[in-house]
């Protein structure tokens, strides 16, 4: 077991409630506790990245993907002027994977 030294020191600070939630998005993004993110910020003066940054990632080239689909959907439907079938499926589609991620 690595020699850890003792964290005894205790500080406090106050924030206003904008402050408090970018603070509570932050960690909740690099996936650590508000503890954790200050000491990495103050020692550090950042946050180590974390493996959900390659998530997120993933998750943005499937909402790109899904973009575009509604893109096209929407060119053709200015173009012309009427609702197909493929569409309509589509559209079920994005709702149904949208809603597994929302479960899930």
């Amino acid at each position: 077991m690595p020699n850890r030294e003792v964290r005894n020191i205790k500080k406090s600070f106050r924030f206003t409630r904008n402050e408090w939630r970018l603070i509570e998005q932050k960690c909740e993004i690099a996936q650590i506790t508000p503890t954790q993110y200050f000491q990495q910020v103050a020692v550090y003066g950042k946050t180590a990245k974390r493996k959900c940054l390659k998530e997120q990632k993933k998750y943005l080239g499937k909402i790109a993907m899904i973009g575009n689909n509604l893109n096209q959907i929407a060119r053709h439907l200015n173009t012309h002027k009427k609702v197909e079938l493929w569409m309509l499926q589509l559209l079920i589609k994005i709702e149904e994977r949208l809603n597994e991620r929302m479960l899930s």
